[in-house]
């Protein structure tokens, strides 16, 4: 991707932030409907200047087995907090995601928004053995639900493996709400709910 290197981030994933799949909002109890993100994982992600800025609308590639979109989701600080919110995920596999499943980002270290992220998700009921094998293979390895793999590790190395092929109609061009404004609507971060 650049000479920046490239990072993966792992999240296990909480009940609230399950309140980004709209297979999940109707029975979710929390106003979530963002991924929390903790400080270090924005730092690594995010540029100086989008970190200082507390955040920025970025390319997101989202891919869940056949299924993806690409569009632009706010990456931002919400209080105390951090997260990757934007427009419900409408696609019904997602419905098999659950708490304790894992959603991998992949992009280049301290991204200012040149290139897209990369974004996917590992649920036990589909994905069993990928899913044990994280869980065994980053033991230990979790701060707040989260681990951060950076290129050259055999951890990222093997994960890198774990990132479907993005499909050709999502891989080329930009994201379909590339024309919206610049300024993302407190719900995309996280606020109320759409």
């Amino acid at each position: 991707m650049s000479a920046r290197g490239e990072v993966i981030v792992v999240r296990s994933l909480a009940e609230s932030d399950l309140g980004i799949f709209s297979a999940h909002r109707g029975p979710a109890t929390s106003k979530q409907r963002a991924i929390a993100l903790t400080t270090p994982v924005a730092r690594i992600l995010l540029s100086p200047r989008l970190y200082t800025q507390k955040g920025a609308r970025m390319d997101v590639i989202c891919v869940y087995g056949q299924h993806g979109n690409r569009e632009l989701r706010h990456i931002g600080k919400v209080g105390k907090n951090w997260r990757l919110g934007g427009r419900k995920i409408e696609d019904g596999a997602c419905a098999f995601l659950d708490s304790k499943d894992f959603v991998l980002i992949r992009t280049v270290e301290r991204n200012d928004g040149d290139l897209p992220l990369l974004m996917t998700f590992v649920g036990r009921q589909r994905e069993r053995l990928l899913h044990a094998g994280i869980v065994a293979s980053l033991d230990g390895q979790f701060t707040d639900s989260t681990a951060i793999l950076g290129q050259g590790t055999g951890a990222f190395e093997a994960l890198a493996d774990a990132f479907p092929p993005v499909p050709s109609g999502l891989a080329v061009g930009l994201p379909a709400d590339i024309s919206e404004p610049d300024e993302a609507p407190a719900w995309a971060a996280g606020g109320d709910g759409r």
